[in-house]
């Protein structure tokens, strides 16, 4: 019987496959979360195509619909199970049909419950595994898994994001380039910031060890960002890397199945004729200012802090450092403080209070430009070549500077 806690408190309590039996060498589970989808086989082809790792595969795939689904999603999934008793693979396959309950059905539940059952299968053979998430609309490059497990070598390897690239060939190219350039422009301005832990949050390219998993609570069951959640504990807490040598093709098409995310945007621009505005620079540029103090707060009260940040924190900057001042005893230990305070959450939470009060949305066009004051390489008055040199920019990783927190 485990000893986890995790698992006895927090996990989801259904075995999905419990006659299962793990081969010994089992080292990899992919997790693929399945809901009215049509890519999957797509999905799966690409996944067998890959170079075979060192050790075990195992594709795991959470068919899902509401308990209250329409017709129409039911018979989707039907077709999709249907197709997967029928599927040959490469790697070892298992999948489950999961009715969930309305209140929290969604991707989150999904994702959380095949992330669950690959703790579970680990924990039988007493693997430390990777959980490796993916969607059932990507495509992946073939060198995917053996650089996913090369990065894991490292035993101080946590958890890691895979680089990705939205697919430019299945429509909506304009408006993909459009929304994945707003991405990356979001974690560059952040990076530009000072912020040390600025990394995209694609569900799709998370991968985490097992024990990992747990000890930061496993997925949540948010209907939609669930990935932004889950990494914003994560990636604090040291391990953390960006497995930049392979990539992740998420899908460009339209789609109604999250309340936000790609498919959202992607169909909201696709009925517009408006500019896709975007977070000002102004921000950032505030952000920056209050993050190049943090070092200084160590031994001093705050005394330069931007307006609208004091604005944000409603006139308590003061308080709140000071608490993080007397709660440390190193100056290491209180910027990791000041950084976990000042989250990812909490900076989207300003950001927003900047849209409301202070700095309106530009035209993505503007930001770039202002982006580029930064980093002039990405210059291009064509929007494909010069999303093609953000991607560029961005597989190169944090700075070492960055890395230093």
């Amino acid at each position: 019987m485990s000893r986890s806690i995790y698992l006895q408190r927090y996990a989801w309590k259904e075995r999905l496959f419990p006659d299962y039996q793990p081969n010994p060498d089992l080292a990899l589970i992919i997790v693929i979360p399945s809901f009215k989808e049509s890519q999957l086989l797509a999905a799966l082809d690409s996944l067998n195509q890959c170079e075979e790792p060192k050790g075990g595969v195992l594709v795991l795939v959470v068919v899902n619909e509401d308990e209250q689904a329409a017709q129409e999603v039911i018979t989707a999934n039907d077709k999709c199970l249907e197709s997967l008793h029928k599927y040959s693979s490469r790697y070892e396959l298992l999948f489950s049909h999961q009715r969930l309950p309305s209140k929290k059905a969604g991707v989150g539940l999904a994702r959380k419950i095949g992330m669950d059952e690959a703790v579970k299968i680990f924990d039988c053979i007493g693997t430390d595994g990777i959980i490796v998430c993916f969607d059932a609309d990507c495509l992946c490059e073939k060198n995917y898994l053996v650089e996913i497990e090369r990065h894991y070598l490292n035993a101080k390897t946590k958890a890691g994001i895979v680089f990705y690239e939205h697919q430019l060939d299945g429509g909506n190219k304009e408006e993909i380039i459009q929304y994945e350039t707003y991405l990356r422009y979001y974690i560059d301005a952040l990076r530009y910031a000072g912020y040390p832990y600025a990394h995209q949050t694609l569900g799709s390219c998370i991968t985490v060890r097992s024990s990992a998993y747990e000890s930061h609570g496993g997925m949540n069951t948010r209907k939609a960002g669930e990935d932004f959640y889950f990494l914003n504990k994560v990636i604090p807490h040291g391990g953390f890397v960006e497995i930049n040598t392979t990539t992740v093709y998420p899908s460009s098409r339209i789609s109604d199945r999250v309340p936000f995310g790609t498919g959202k945007a992607v169909g909201e621009l696709t009925n517009t004729e408006l500019p896709y505005l975007v977070y000002n620079p102004k921000s950032f540029e505030d952000l920056k200012v209050f993050f190049s103090q943090a070092k200084l707060f160590w031994k001093s009260e705050p005394t330069e802090i931007p307006a609208s940040v004091s604005e944000f924190l409603d006139g308590n900057a003061d308080a709140e450092i000071g608490l993080i001042r007397n709660q440390t005893n190193s100056l290491s230990s209180f910027v990791k403080r000041f950084f976990h305070w000042f989250d990812a959450f909490k900076i989207l939470k300003y950001i927003h209070f900047c849209r409301d009060h202070r700095y309106e949305n530009i035209e993505l066009k503007d930001a770039i430009i202002w982006l580029q004051k930064e980093h002039p390489n990405i210059a291009s008055t064509n929007m494909e070549i010069q999303l093609g040199k953000l991607r560029s920019l961005d597989r190169k990783g944090l700075t070492p500077n960055q890395r230093d927190f």
